[in-house]
């Protein structure tokens, strides 16, 4: 099936800095279980321009511990992304064989999500130099509006006019996240909202898909 617009692909260039000019994505001062396991289910991380601090949630009498090279943080919680499908994968239906196609969508995503830092301590010749590797794993469910090429082709001759015609996504994905930019994979439906929905041949069909998202949260 012919494209009817060229989604645009954003990419969001993110590269590891001192401590001081990480994005808010990678570390923030909040709640984290720590890893290896210190005996306690969560810690508060307290996070400062040129340090980190470790605060006992369990003994606050405790003074603050500092981070090891290589210690792991995690932190899940509820997840909400502003999503696009730059390609779906259509299965063979009626008399068109299988399609990818690039029509133009945007949706909200909202979902599980886990996040994991980790600290390391590189040694240049400025100095020590704090970094943290932020990853991350997202699942939940989406929808959202798009656009489709609608044809004779594509509905069984029950049109003769050829449009984009209007539609509404909704589906599940599965994704994994580096910074703010997550990538993974998804299965989802379009609904057809116009008079050809009936004839429309993937009205309701899965497809299957790349999905990009920038988080929110």
């Amino acid at each position: 099936m012919k494209a009817t617009s060229i989604l645009p692909i954003v990419f969001l260039v993110c590269s590891c800095a001192t401590l001081k000019n990480l994005p808010e994505s990678n570390l923030k001062s909040d709640y984290y279980k720590m890893q290896p396991e210190s005996g306690e289910n969560k810690i508060y991380l307290n996070v400062e321009d040129d340090s980190l601090a470790i605060f006992s949630t369990i003994h606050p009498e405790m003074e603050a511990r500092k981070v090891m090279n290589g210690q792991v943080f995690l932190r899940e919680g509820f997840d909400i992304d502003v999503m696009t499908v730059p390609f779906k994968f259509r299965p063979a239906t009626q008399n068109l064989p299988r399609q990818l196609t690039v029509d133009f969508n945007g949706n909200i995503f909202l979902g599980y999500r886990l996040d994991r830092y980790k600290m390391l301590f590189v040694e240049t010749p400025a100095g020590l130099v704090k970094r943290v590797r932020h990853r991350a794993i997202t699942i939940g469910a989406f929808g959202g509006i798009g656009t489709t090429s609608i044809t004779p082709w594509t509905t069984n001759n029950g049109t003769t006019d050829e449009y984009n015609g209007f539609i509404l996504n909704r589906g599940i994905s599965l994704m994994g996240g580096v910074n703010n930019l997550t990538v993974g994979i998804g299965v989802g439906w379009d609904y057809l909202t116009d008079r050809d929905k009936d004839a429309w041949i993937y009205q309701n069909k899965a497809w299957y898909g790349l999905t990009l998202s920038l988080n929110l949260n």
